[in-house]
């Protein structure tokens, strides 16, 4: 077994999950995002204290909650129709859990093709996750503008940050709602509205989901 996914695995043993979920967790490429962002975030905290995982873990509901999907639900979208409305939708939840990874902790981007392969989902992370990934890890030798931009150039990249600048915006979940914080949720915000000039994801939702519900 792949030497990271076996550590992936122990760690998860660790914290009381039986051996079937663990499974049924690697026959499925969002569950395997959920294990590895998991343990890879497992000794980091926010600036608030929190487990640093719940953050890429809310910018996965957050996506969940614009477009409509519901777990165990298999009708709630039409993917085919998220297309033509300009909606991403293969590899966005994926994009969502491992956002920070690569920035931020000791895995690359190839440790994590290798648990992709190993789980037989190699051809669907090199589709729709790796080049994303690349594109929305903040290299600090870049400035944020041109950050931006490199997002930008790949529509799930692009989405994913819009749902972690919509994440770090919410001031409820601050130690404190100083001056500096009030001046950088204010940067976030033109930056949202900087993607969402582009490619009109909050609009194009609200087409597709008014196109979703004539078909319902």
């Amino acid at each position: 077994m792949n030497k990271n996914l076996e550590a992936i695995h122990k760690y998860l043993l660790n914290k009381n999950v039986n051996k079937e979920t663990i499974q049924y967790f690697d026959t499925h490429s969002v569950y395997l995002a959920i294990e590895i962002a998991d343990y890879a975030h497992r000794d980091q905290k926010r600036a608030n204290g929190e487990g640093y995982f719940n953050h890429p873990y809310r910018c996965l509901q957050v996506y969940r909650e614009l477009v409509g999907i519901k777990e165990d639900d298999p009708f709630c979208i039409d993917n085919d129709l998220m297309h033509q409305f300009g909606i991403p939708f293969e590899g966005v939840q994926e994009v969502c859990l491992l956002h920070d990874v690569l920035e931020d902790t000791e895995f690359s981007i190839d440790d994590i093709r290798y648990m992709y392969i190993e789980c037989g989902f190699g051809q669907f992370f090199d589709s729709y996750i790796k080049d994303a990934l690349l594109c929305i890890t903040h290299d600090k030798n870049v400035n944020y503008s041109s950050y931006i931009e490199k997002c930008l150039s790949n529509p799930i990249s692009a989405l994913v940050k819009m749902m972690d600048l919509q994440d770090n915006i919410y001031v409820l979940d601050l130690n404190e709602f100083n001056e500096e914080n009030y001046f950088r949720s204010q940067r976030y915000l033109f930056w949202l509205y900087h993607i969402n000039s582009k490619y009109h994801f909050i609009e194009n939702v609200e087409k597709y989901k008014k196109a979703f519900k004539k078909l319902s």
